[in-house]
């Protein structure tokens, strides 16, 4: 039985639902996984630094983000942790983390790092596989130590080859989403009951992830400013924008759903005609896989551009950086003919067989 470790990092939500899949789809395959967060060992200098330094880039000044992850930046110092940060970071894993694991797999990049630099510092023969969340391969993510990339999509393998990752080191497994996505219900109209809508409105399911990040309101603001729409926001883990919504859901209360955190977002898809959400690697790759239309607003800098522009070129989505002109995308997008983008199937599945023969199995 292959000892299983898989990383994650809370940066979002993303991360641990997809950790999460992995770990249940490696157990049926006979592995005893275990899952870790970086957040609950890393030093808290490390801690700050990332998440509430990313975060606050990000949100508040995301045009030096763009530019710090468009730029060589990083990949000059072939790392993103300053020296001091990465060193510790990597005996706190060899200490209290790593155990007697055989594979260890990492869901985001800092993971990535810390257990390839202590892999190379201490000459470890365990396997080191990494999930890809985004549409795009930062240079950051090439390391000799990386024994397998698992890619969203065969299209990102190229970069890869152009990188000197040989063929052997990728596989296009999908981005491992639950399955439940891949699922055709006929709940759609149940749920809009459940929720107090028309059961036979158009209905626009807007998401910013788990941080509620986005112009969410402008976005339900616009959804309302026609008759034909109603719209269901998940505001995410961001209380205080739950309860901004409350005026706006007291004027609509037959046409406007305010939410929290949900784990029915496959039920809240199906119940909705179109996702308008930002480019967010998972939340894309859930309501694609759900075969919704989607509809990406303004978000994130830096790698959710990069999505964006990913399927935008592939006519999976419809950018609209506007909110304001969301009524004309809305009315655009359902009128056109649409099929499910070629995305691998079962990546969860076939994500967890393509890490089973990496640990040997």
């Amino acid at each position: 039985m292959a000892s299983t470790l898989i990383l994650s990092y809370g940066l979002g939500t993303g991360h641990n639902a997809v950790a999460s899949v992995l770990s249940e789809e490696l157990g049926k395959l006979g592995h005893d996984v275990a899952i870790s967060h970086l957040e609950d060992w890393v030093p808290l200098d490390y801690d700050l630094l990332f998440r509430r330094g990313y975060l606050m880039l990000a949100l508040r000044v995301p045009r030096v983000w763009d530019w710090m992850y468009s730029s060589n930046f990083f990949t000059r110092k072939e790392a993103l942790a300053p020296a001091c940060n990465r060193w510790r970071a990597a005996r706190a894993f060899g200490t209290d983390v790593i155990g007697d694991s055989d594979l260890v797999v990492a869901c985001q990049y800092n993971a990535m790092e810390i257990a390839a630099d202590w892999k190379k510092r201490t000459g470890a023969t365990l396997k080191l596989a990494v999930v890809l969340t985004d549409w795009d391969v930062y240079p950051l993510w090439i390391r000799p130590e990386v024994d397998l990339y698992l890619i969203p999509h065969p299209d990102l393998g190229r970069l890869l080859l152009e990188r000197g990752v040989g063929a052997e080191r990728i596989a296009a497994t999908g981005l491992p989403v639950s399955p439940v996505f891949e699922r055709r219900s006929p709940s759609a109209s149940m749920t809009k009951v459940a929720l107090g809508l028309e059961r036979d409105s158009r209905t626009a399911l807007i998401l910013g992830g788990g941080g509620g990040n986005g112009p969410l309101r402008e976005c339900a603001e616009s959804v309302l400013s026609t008759e034909d729409w109603s719209a269901i926001v998940v505001c995410g883990k961001n209380d205080k924008l739950r309860r901004s919504f409350i005026p706006l859901a007291r004027r609509n209360p037959e046409r406007l759903r305010v939410l929290g955190y949900r784990n029915d977002m496959r039920e809240l898809m199906e119940a909705s005609d179109v996702v308008v959400t930002k480019g967010g690697g998972v939340s894309l790759a859930e309501a694609l896989y759900a075969g919704k239309r989607v509809i990406i607003v303004k978000g994130l800098p830096g790698q959710e551009k990069i999505n964006t522009a990913f399927m935008a070129e592939r006519g999976w989505v419809v950018p609209c950086n506007d909110p304001g002109e969301l009524p004309t995308a809305l009315s655009a997008i359902v009128q056109r003919e649409w099929e499910v983008p070629p995305l691998p199937p079962s990546p969860g599945r076939e994500g967890a067989l393509a890490l089973h023969r990496l640990a040997g199995g």
